[in-house]
């Protein structure tokens, strides 16, 4: 097979020495890389995470307040001078009612007074209630067709 003359390589001289050969044809090869970087995406596992609702009914203890109001009409029929204002007596308070009656000239008289006395009661009683709690559950699978397992708190 022939080389072309400018693919030889220069034969050296009898001393060892390179002479220059004005005739060869030298040729240099440029060569470029290039590099490029891109991304791409692949899915190597998956997360999800639920909310599990607990409910629990337990027993829980309350105090009920119940307040009980007694009305009595108390008949004075009294002529008096001046009107008097309600007033409290202990746990009872006081009304008084006032009318005109007529007589020779006319005069205020107490007619009634109105009592009002409140009474209070307190009661234990256990009544079932219904709480609630939230629990988030996050599961992991590896790649794109595993199974769903628990995560664990070192990932």
């Amino acid at each position: 097979m022939d080389v072309p003359e400018s693919a030889k390589p220069p034969s050296p001289s009898a001393e060892g020495v390179d002479q220059p050969d004005s005739s060869a044809e030298v040729r240099i090869s440029a060569v470029e890389e290039r590099l490029e970087v891109g991304v791409d995406t692949i899915e190597t596992g998956s997360v999800r995470v639920r909310k599990v609702i607990h409910e629990e009914t337990h027993p829980l203890s309350v105090t009920l307040r119940r307040e009980h109001v007694e009305v009595r009409r108390v008949p004075i029929n009294e002529p008096v001078d001046e009107r008097t204002a309600p007033r409290q007596e202990g746990d009872t308070l006081i009304i008084p009612v006032f009318e005109y009656v007529p007589v020779v000239k006319m005069q205020l008289t107490l007619k009634e007074e109105v009592h009002i006395t409140r009474s209070e009661s307190r009661q234990e009683v256990v009544r079932e209630v219904t709480s609630k709690s939230e629990q988030l559950v996050v599961e992991r699978r590896e790649g794109t067709d595993g199974l769903w397992k628990p995560a664990t708190d070192k990932e």
